[in-house]
């Protein structure tokens, strides 16, 4: 599927490695980190590099400067 459905459908932000099949865990989100960060007031971009032990490993799509919970 592509990532542009997501987008298409009303979702802000989606991240994706762009190496495969190699699937370390350090390429992808980790749950917790990024609910902390998003809704603790992080934009899009802020949360996923925080939560991506790899981040060059993959490609972010989407509004980065989305940040609906920041106070």
């Amino acid at each position: 599927m592509s990532s542009l459905r997501w987008l298409e459908a009303g979702a802000t932000a989606s991240y994706g490695t762009v190496s495969e099949p190699c699937n370390f865990w350090q390429k992808f989100p980790n749950p917790n980190l990024l609910l902390r960060h998003y809704l603790n007031g992080a934009s899009a971009v802020e949360t996923y590099w925080r939560s991506v032990a790899w981040p060059a490993q993959g490609v972010f799509l989407g509004d980065p400067l989305a940040a609906p919970y920041r106070r």
